[in-house]
């Protein structure tokens, strides 16, 4: 197991090099290009497709925006959750610094946005230790809660293996947050919260069936498949540290587990549209967060104190 000071020390390195000017105007670049890329794509694969905009639901294919929009901000307000349980009182503001740091994983690596996170975190004078420790404790919980309900691909029986995955994650972070042992504590504090994010992928991966479903019509019992498929092909494209954000692997993935329901081409136009507006939701919320830190100062999104920390003993007591 790490120790808390290598992750803090790796952290506040990391960090250093996000905040860099060169990074961030890097980061500014390659966001652009994205953006560029997806639209483009978007018009060229509509054009190979049988999609027609005379047949689109547009009001389907806003509430998919807006449900994408309300999971995306759950996963932020999860980090709070996480932050709490690691002994920091927490502040609802402090996701203006998520959704800022949100645009570095657009930068090929997968890591960058939650370096830039750490480094806002730290300018905004959050303590860096929890901080550092909730960055693993997200990744992981964020990624078992993602292969938990990639088995949503399976149907009826993906929904009961699911479930029995969640319980048996709920239950063992009980039971080694008993042991009292502080890296156990960390360990249960990320399996408390895979339920949290196997919720928002569920949300997350429902706007993506909505959206096939408002170009396509898909049909409602094929919402277990889209949502399966979604965050199956959201995993591949994290290990994929080469693609910034995952893109074209993303897609790549998508296209291959619905290629035999709805042809290849209609499958990469619902993935691209998909990515459009996941980026677009991207932008929007880190613009909003961009205002409201910079109107801002420290003094308002530092923390008013710290819980009590939870001693290595459970027969120790804990100090007022």
């Amino acid at each position: 197991m790490v120790s808390r000071e290598r992750l803090v020390h790796t952290a506040e390195s990391v960090a250093r090099v996000a905040t860099a000017r060169r990074t961030r105007a890097a980061g500014q670049l390659l966001l652009l290009v994205t953006l560029v890329f997806v639209l483009v794509r978007v018009r060229s694969i509509w054009q190979d497709s049988s999609i027609e905009l005379a047949g689109v639901d547009w009001w389907t294919l806003i509430g998919a925006l807006l449900i994408a929009a309300a999971g995306v901000a759950a996963s932020a307000f999860i980090w709070l959750v996480i932050l709490e349980r690691l002994g920091l009182r927490t502040r609802p503001r402090w996701v203006s610094i998520f959704f800022q740091a949100q645009l570095a994983k657009y930068i090929p690596g997968s890591v960058w946005q939650y370096a830039g996170r750490a480094a806002l975190a730290r300018r905004w004078g959050l303590p860096m230790r929890p901080v550092a420790i909730s960055i693993p404790v997200e990744l992981g919980a964020s990624i078992a809660a993602g292969v938990i309900v990639s088995a949503l691909l399976l149907g009826w029986w993906g929904v009961l293996i699911a479930a029995a995955a969640l319980l048996i994650c709920v239950l063992l972070a009980r039971r080694v947050d008993r042991t009292g042992i502080r890296w156990h504590r960390e360990l249960a504090v990320a399996g408390s919260v895979v339920p949290f994010y196997a919720a928002a992928w569920v949300v997350i991966g429902a706007s993506f069936w909505l959206t096939a479903d408002a170009l396509l019509s898909v049909p409602a019992s094929q919402f277990l498949f889209y949502v399966g498929a979604f965050v199956a092909s959201w995993i591949v494209g994290l290990v994929a540290i080469y693609a910034p954000g995952g893109i074209g692997v993303r897609e790549s993935v998508m296209v291959a587990l619905l290629y035999s329901r709805i042809g290849s081409g209609n499958a990469l136009a619902v993935a691209a549209a998909s990515r459009a507006m996941l980026t677009l939701i991207d932008v929007g919320y880190a613009g909003v967060a961009f205002l409201f830190l910079r109107r801002g100062d420290p003094s308002t999104l530092g923390p008013d104190a710290t819980l009590p920390p939870v001693p290595s003993d459970p027969r120790e007591p804990v100090a007022p």
